[in-house]
């Protein structure tokens, strides 16, 4: 008679638990879509929710017109390149509930697969069990928890950006090239933003894997602007011209707007809605930016591990990006779940550190909203720039707590 030890008696019971905190889980982010789904409206041609946007596009897409010629209102217009329109032409065909209820079930499994794919790449190395990655990947969600909210109100694209983008790294790590260069093109093909991580690639030495992921980015969007016709041309210039050169005329200086250049705006272009403060780059930002790049690439080139190698330019996404209102540091799930792995594995002074960034970085980015502090506090932290403050240390911590590699052999070249 085999008699079971005291850890094998409590396995099933604690696989069992395990399955009904899922299924508990899964429940209740199921049920609270209907709430999210419910932003969108009823009417396809009434704003209520970015995916109305989305869903405008893709529903011109399929009348054969390009998702730049029509907008749903003079300052809801569709900003994306058109992969994104023509990727949800099924939950076009779709009523607007309906849809609007998938693409939040979309966004649910992105927030969360991030998490997870996060803690995975974060517990790499040693032995460590599934309820701490469950913790570490809670954990993280916590910390860009008002993000993630607000990205389900708006029904916005960022959390499948963050779930590609780090889908990438993951398939990168377990050797599946072939799939970590499809998600990125579709991440960049979607947003620009993500394309930053090819900059992790060039500093890991991998410089035909980076090629070969600019050749496909470049081949995906030639592709996408094929099914206009002789329209396609126009509408890439429309494309260039109200998204990258930002002829739309968004003011930057708007305090919403939690990027580098939001910030350089509002303290230097004092006349309010003024021309420069319209401008996607100034001297003051692009000298910045080049600094916080040189730091990540340096971060990327000493750090040990594929996340600790690109968390600095996930956090970059939002920094130097010239438009980032604060659902976009939703792609900071990614970097609080390797902050959180450091602060574990870290002693000293450096746990302290993490461990202070942590707490701060969740007060700045949870606290500080209208809800818990009120309309005129909320609004005075926004216009100076806090959210922004809570990125920044993040991507410094990122970068100073990030363990160093041995050099002792040759980074890849693929």
């Amino acid at each position: 008679m085999t008699t079971l030890t005291p850890a094998e008696n409590t396995a099933p019971r604690r696989t069992a638990l395990g399955r009904a905190v899922l299924f508990l889980v899964v429940a209740c982010v199921l049920t609270s879509g209907i709430y999210f789904a419910r932003k969108s409206g009823a009417d396809p041609q009434v704003y209520s929710s970015d995916f109305n946007v989305y869903y405008y596009a893709a529903r011109e897409v399929t009348v054969g017109r390009d998702p730049y010629g029509r907008s749903l209102g003079e300052w809801t217009p569709y900003l994306y390149p058109p992969l994104l329109a023509e990727l949800l032409v099924p939950l076009a065909l779709l009523p607007l509930p309906l849809a609007a209820y998938a693409w939040f079930v979309i966004s649910a499994a992105s927030i969360l697969g991030a998490a997870w794919l996060s803690a995975l790449l974060a517990t790499e190395r040693g032995v460590t069990s599934i309820a701490w990655r469950v913790l570490l990947a809670a954990c993280a969600v916590l910390v860009v928890l008002r993000f993630v909210l607000d990205n389900f109100n708006l029904g916005q694209v960022n959390p499948l950006i963050a779930g590609l983008a780090v889908a990438h790294v993951y398939l990168y790590a377990r050797d599946r090239k072939t799939l970590s260069a499809i998600a990125l093109c579709l991440a960049v093909s979607i947003k620009l933003t993500p394309a930053l991580l090819l900059l992790y690639h060039v500093a890991r030495l991998r410089l035909k894997f980076a090629a070969a992921c600019i050749a496909l980015i470049a081949a995906v969007t030639f592709a996408s602007f094929l099914p206009f016709g002789a329209n396609g041309v126009d509408a890439f210039r429309m494309f260039v011209s109200r998204t990258v050169k930002n002829e739309q005329g968004y003011d930057f200086a708007y305090s919403g707007n939690q990027s580098l250049r939001g910030a350089v705006a509002r303290l230097t272009d004092h006349a309010a809605h003024s021309e420069e403060s319209r401008s996607p780059l100034s001297a003051v930002t692009l000298a910045i930016s080049m600094v916080l790049l040189l730091l990540a690439f340096i971060g990327s080139v000493r750090a040990e591990g594929e996340l600790g190698a690109v968390v600095p330019l996930f956090c970059c996404f939002v920094l130097l990006s010239p438009l980032s209102w604060k659902a976009h540091f939703v792609a900071l799930v990614v970097p609080a779940a390797y902050l959180f792995s450091r602060a574990r594995d870290s002693t000293g002074a450096r746990r302290i550190l993490v461990t202070s960034v942590l707490v701060i970085t969740f007060a700045l980015f949870n606290l500080i909203s209208p809800r818990v502090i009120g309309l005129a506090a909320a609004e005075w932290s926004d216009a100076h720039s806090l959210v922004l403050a809570g990125g920044l240390l993040v991507f410094v911590a990122c970068v100073v707590s990030s363990p160093t590699r041995k050099f002792g052999k040759a980074s890849p070249v693929c």
